[in-house]
């Protein structure tokens, strides 16, 4: 993947997340307070105000997990702007989603003071079990970084030679 192919997929995931962060700001007061279920008992659409990262960490923490996306962010275009083109298609892919990802929770965090969150997972009665809601920039970043992990561990392992007795060791 070439670098207009990476950045090209990147701002498709920012402009898919900001969209769909303003639909539901724009159609979720219409619904009930626990959200619009789409499939009983496993998912619905809801909407939460979310100044803290993932899973509840950093309460309040707005301003450094905007730093953290920024430094993410920059850590991936420069990766992408040094490293040899073409890149492999899955390197390329698991680099774009986390930009695109990162990018859009950033711009939530900048223009808003938060991040809008709205994907909700659960089981159990009544809700019994259910996992942080989140966004299409969540979803990006941890498959992203699921890719990422899936390239690198595909990849074989480095041989040393001095490992081997190839090269003197000094």
């Amino acid at each position: 993947m070439n670098r207009f192919g990476l950045y090209s997929l990147a701002l498709l995931v920012l402009l898919a997340d900001q969209f769909s962060k303003t639909w539901i700001v724009a159609v979720h007061w219409h619904w009930p307070d626990e959200g619009r279920e789409l499939i009983p008992g496993f998912f619905a659409l809801t909407f939460n105000v979310n100044t803290g990262g993932a899973f509840g960490i950093l309460p309040h923490g707005t301003l450094l997990l905007a730093l953290a996306a920024a430094v993410a962010a920059v850590a991936i275009i420069t990766y992408s702007v040094r490293a040899p083109m073409p890149l492999p298609r899955l390197l390329g892919v698991a680099l774009a989603l986390p930009l695109g990802g990162a990018l859009g929770n950033l711009l939530d965090r900048v223009r808003l003071g938060h991040v809008i969150d709205f994907l909700a997972l659960y089981a159990g009665p009544n809700r019994q079990w259910q996992f942080p809601i989140f966004n299409l920039a969540d979803t990006a970043i941890c498959i992203g970084v699921g890719l990422l992990a899936l390239y690198y561990g595909r990849q074989p392992a480095p041989i040393h030679e001095a490992a081997l007795g190839l090269k003197d060791n000094p």
